[in-house]
């Protein structure tokens, strides 16, 4: 049985393994957890600042994450949503149960925009956040500062 809950400290290992998993996969250049040092602070980066991150446990082991930093204009960004290969789509559609976890959380807690960030060749994110109601903007318009770990990214919004 797959539980969503609040990260905790004792999920820093397996998260950092998730999220390197994931963004390691050959579809885009390799990154570190030297270049997202968040991995290591998402009790202070995320949630300190009224955001959360959630992580998605089956059987105890982690299967997904998403994070939101809440910055105080009612902007908030998504950031490290990944999920193993065998929770995503049909049947389980883990994106979507962290997806919508982290959306209730941003309408209860005052944010009327989401921001995030994806490398560039990442169709199946972009069409995953089109689907969502996202459009896409130039990284111009991003209207706060934030670390992310792909120059080459595409930016998204959603009004909310």
């Amino acid at each position: 049985m797959i539980e969503i809950r609040t990260y905790s400290d004792k999920d820093r290992e397996e998260v950092i393994r998730l999220v390197l998993h994931c963004q390691n996969d050959g579809t885009r250049p390799s990154v570190s957890v030297d270049d997202q040092p968040e991995l290591r602070r998402i009790p202070e980066k995320y949630m300190d600042g009224g955001g959360n991150f959630w992580v998605a446990k089956d059987n105890g082991k982690t299967a997904g994450s998403i994070g939101l930093m809440k910055f105080g204009d009612g902007t908030a960004v998504l950031k490290k949503f990944f999920v193993y290969e065998p929770y995503r789509g049909a049947p389980c559609h883990l994106g979507r149960q962290l997806y919508g976890t982290l959306l209730d959380y941003a309408r209860t807690h005052g944010v009327k925009q989401l921001i995030l960030d994806t490398p560039k060749n990442t169709d199946r994110a972009h069409k995953f956040y089109e689907r969502a109601g996202f459009t896409k903007i130039e990284r111009a318009d991003v209207p706060v500062v934030y670390d992310f770990p792909y120059e080459d990214s595409d930016f998204f919004r959603l009004e909310i």
